[in-house]
């Protein structure tokens, strides 16, 4: 089973596929070594993503344009089993599939006055993280379970972290990371690069060069550590306890809800398109989750749900997934834009709809 392949580059399923093939001793025309696979996702979401590629470049990227894709077996699933069975989620449902199946959905539309909105960023905060809530939070690991503000940009969620982060009670600890480059064969001699430059590098892949943190705040994990115990990348986590070269967490919902582990520190390494040259960063590999980038959100469920329309969704999927993220409509709650409170942006590439 491999679920979520719309967000998958097709390269990864020719690698995967010609693996099996030499694995089973089968020949390069089979598919997965003649092992029943089933293949799960929505083509509606978001897709894989290609650097500074245009639309064309991520479509060519999907899996229907892979040689094989003609030789599988499409099955539709009609029932959604996240969202609770009654009228106004209904309705809520209908408008969310219009969102790809109707082609007048495309581009700018009208936000439903059914849906909850609030003007400011500050009233975003408080409808998803009350005080109250935060204040519990430092004790009970339930807390914050199926809540989050999503965004599209990532500067955008670093700067609802960081303001939710302030308003919690506690002591703040900080850890610096401990920087370093990997210049290339071709330029060993290159001039140093200004430590302060490497401090303020901060992408997605990679912690910040300072990571803030207090007891009880929500974490994403940013590597796969343990898969078999549940530390998988975009798993949640809430912090019991901080030591200077170790965390204390607890995994947030899910198999594993409840369960302790233990994240050390650990080298985290850029790859050759981020930069210019290889930074390795050694720090916790974990980010605020208070609120989180909407292509991380892919794949959960959650019961309270904020989106910040204030800029408008640049890519296909992205305003149907976190839209799609919540199990009720009595959950949801939308930031739009100040200058346009009931229109927002809806990319929609239909040559990959199914």
């Amino acid at each position: 089973m491999w679920d979520e392949v719309p967000m998958q580059h097709k390269s990864c399923f020719e690698a995967v596929n010609w693996t099996l093939n030499d694995i089973c001793h089968v020949s390069d025309s089979s598919l997965f070594g003649k092992i029943p696979t089933v293949l799960g996702g929505d083509f509606a979401q978001i897709l894989p993503v290609v650097r500074r590629g245009s639309q064309q470049a991520t479509v060519q990227a999907c899996l229907q344009h892979r040689s094989t894709w003609y030789s599988l077996q499409v099955l539709r699933l009609e029932t959604s089993m996240r969202i609770e069975d009654n009228n106004s989620n209904q309705i809520f449902i209908n408008f969310v599939k219009s969102l790809v199946n109707d082609a007048n959905m495309y581009g700018k539309i009208n936000l439903p006055a059914s849906i909850r909105r609030v003007e400011t960023v500050d009233h975003l905060c408080h409808q998803l993280y009350p005080q109250a809530l935060l204040t519990e939070a430092v004790t009970s690991h339930s807390a914050l379970i199926g809540r989050a503000i999503l965004a599209f940009k990532n500067d955008t969620v670093n700067d609802f972290n960081n303001s939710l982060l302030d308003k919690m009670a506690g002591t703040e600890h900080r850890f610096e990371a401990a920087n370093k480059v990997e210049l290339c064969q071709e330029a060993p001699d290159s001039e140093p690069y200004a430590v302060e430059y490497l401090q303020s590098i901060n992408l997605a892949s990679i912690p910040p060069s300072c990571v803030r943190l207090k007891i009880g705040v929500p974490l994403i994990l940013i590597r796969n550590l343990s898969p078999k115990n549940g530390m998988c990348n975009h798993i949640r986590l809430w912090l019991l306890g901080i030591n200077r070269n170790c965390l204390q967490v607890a995994i947030l919902d899910g198999r594993w809800d409840g369960e302790i582990r233990l994240l050390p520190r650990i080298k985290l390494t850029t790859s050759d398109e981020e930069l210019p040259f290889i930074l390795d960063r050694k720090l916790f590999p974990v980010r605020l989750c208070f609120a989180m980038p909407v292509n991380k959100s892919q794949g959960q469920s959650l019961r309270q749900v904020g989106v910040d329309l204030g800029t408008d969704a640049f890519t296909h999927g992205q305003l149907y997934v976190p839209l799609s993220r919540v199990t009720s409509l009595d959950g949801l709650t939308l930031l739009p834009s100040s200058n346009t409170p009931t229109v927002t942006s809806n990319m929609v590439y239909p040559e990959v709809l199914l």
